[in-house]
């Protein structure tokens, strides 16, 4: 028997993938559900063929289109194929919440509770449709730009991202102060056990003219309360789980929120619009929920969702363009930008008097995350030691990461392979290369220059550039707020580097190999970003 969320999906054509390589898919736009318009392979191939190869989306009558390769998942190559993704439109004023009543009558008095039931319906929708959403993975993969093992682990953390009891934790411990649990100071307004004394000399020349007032003299018992926000997110695809826990963050604040689905991951961020509006309809958080998508940089969306008083808190993942863009645009309106980072690796001189692979495969775990995309993947490795022991760990670095390619082979787009060509030929024509190929072209490896080099050159594609240092603190220089993660290695020269590290802006210092573990509730980018979504009130 088929699920509500089947059905509706195979009465309305959604989320399968046609004969001509259509995929239609619908977007939410305060809780309830707006299906694309009819659009023929014809009238997509006149529209993208007026706006040139290179064009990615075209609006055909009320839809939007998007254009995306197909590759093939053994030879990891372009089919020359492609997908065309169908959304209906909409307009700004439609998804932007102007009556803050709204927040005052739905979400505040909403306890908890209400999330948490939220959360466990949309898990248990997708749960009790395994065959659908796997369906949904499989012909997601045909545009994926990610390796299997990446974008399969996307959606199967899915369930994860939906815990109610986790996602207790993160609010109890990322919106507790002075001992209360988070949720407490969401649902309601929650003394606070200090009393508020008279701070400017009004107060105490009042209580001292007009005596006759007890009230004037009594210290207040102060209020304190963790408000819902209007909140945009525009969020990034370098992974398919990104638009959830993006959503996720305005979901735990109680907030009204409108989420861009990234180019790249629209269609899991529509299967959870979907999920939450047919299973969830009368929540206050699904009326509350816009999830929808519009081309990166049209003014014509932009304008008027970045205008003052549209939004209290925009939260932009992405490109440096896409941040500084935003951050431009927003100038009146609190902004968390989730800025391009890169991390990278120390590896100490004691790796080459133990056992130099153990530390090879430390980076390279490192250095995979979100195969080498994540802003805590590592990029460099700093080794100390001479050119010739740098060379010995670029080979054993070489070996492990082949042992990655053997597991989950990488997907090398055109462009960077030209990239990497180019720096071979160029500017690392004099460089040491210890390369993987895979049909002859370049799978994974190292490089090893003599000197410095700029950041441009970091390709994000299993290209690890490998730098050899006399001593690890003469690498403190290199490290600035753009760095997020150092990974150190062996464990004891992190206990004594971790302050310095730390002092240079980095937000995550930890021992080598682990910078693609997290909990729920930790920091992010500096930040504990429900504390920041939030609207702290004080009574």
């Amino acid at each position: 028997m088929k699920t509500k969320l089947e059905e509706f999906a195979r009465e309305n054509k959604l989320f399968r993938l046609d004969e001509d390589g259509i995929l239609r898919l619908p977007i939410v736009v305060k809780g309830a559900l707006r299906l694309p318009g009819a659009v023929s392979r014809a009238e997509i191939d006149r529209a993208f063929g007026a706006k040139g190869p290179e064009s990615t989306s075209a609006k055909i009558g009320g839809n939007l289109v998007l254009r995306e390769p197909v590759y093939d998942r053994k030879s990891l190559e372009r089919t020359g194929e492609t997908v065309f993704t169908v959304l209906p439109d909409f307009l700004p004023g439609e998804v932007i919440e102007s009556d803050t009543g709204r927040i005052a009558e739905q979400l505040a008095p909403m306890t908890f509770s209400g999330v948490t039931n939220w959360l466990d319906g949309v898990r248990e929708a997708l749960e009790k449709s395994p065959g659908f959403v796997d369906e949904i993975r499989r012909d997601t993969a045909k545009t994926s730009e990610h390796p299997d093992l990446w974008h399969d682990g996307g959606f199967a953390a899915f369930p994860f991202l939906l815990d109610s009891a986790q996602a207790q934790k993160m609010v109890d411990s990322e919106l507790s102060v002075w001992g209360i649990p988070g949720n407490d100071l969401l649902d309601k307004w929650c003394d606070i056990p200090e009393p508020a004394r008279a701070a400017d000399p009004a107060p105490m020349l009042a209580a001292a003219l007009f005596g006759d007032d007890p009230f004037l003299s009594v210290e207040r018992q102060p209020l304190l309360r963790a408000f819902p926000t209007r909140q945009l997110h525009i969020t990034a695809g370098n992974a398919p789980q990104i638009p959830l826990i993006s959503l996720l963050r305005a979901v735990l604040t109680k907030s009204a929120v409108t989420l861009k689905a990234p180019f790249g991951a629209v269609v899991p961020a529509a299967l959870l619009g979907m999920a939450a509006a047919l299973m969830l309809p009368d929540s206050p958080i699904t009326k509350n929920i816009s999830i929808v998508y519009w081309p990166g940089g049209d003014a014509s969306y932009e304008d008027a969702l970045m205008s003052p008083g549209s939004y209290d808190r925009i939260i932009v993942w992405g490109a440096p363009e896409s941040v500084e863009s935003v951050k431009k645009r927003a100038i009146y309106t609190k902004v968390l930008a989730f800025n391009p980072r890169y991390g990278v690796s120390f590896i100490g001189r004691e790796a080459f008097a133990g056992n130099l692979s153990t530390a090879a495969r430390r980076s390279a775990t490192d250095t995979c995350v979100a195969n080498q995309k994540a802003c805590i993947a590592s990029q460099i490795h700093y080794v100390e030691g001479d050119m010739e022991q740098a060379a010995t760990y670029a080979e054993a670095l070489r070996e492990a990461l082949a042992a990655f390619d053997r597991a989950a082979p990488n997907l090398v787009l055109p462009r960077v392979k030209g990239d990497i060509k180019r720096l071979q030929r160029g500017l690392f024509v004099n460089a040491r290369w210890f390369v993987n190929l895979r049909d002859g072209a370049f799978s994974s490896g190292a490089v090893l220059p003599d000197g410095e080099f700029p950041l441009s050159v970091l390709t994000m594609s299993r290209l690890v550039m490998v730098r050899a240092v006399p001593d690890l603190g003469g690498c403190l220089k290199y490290l600035h707020p753009g760095v997020s993660t150092v990974g150190v290695y062996p464990p004891e020269r992190l206990s004594a580097m971790r302050d310095l590290i730390a002092a240079r802006g980095v937000s995550n210092v930890i021992d080598l190999g682990r910078a693609g573990t997290g909990y729920g509730g930790q920091s992010h980018d500096g930040m504990m970003v429900l504390s920041e979504l939030v609207d702290w009130k004080n009574g």
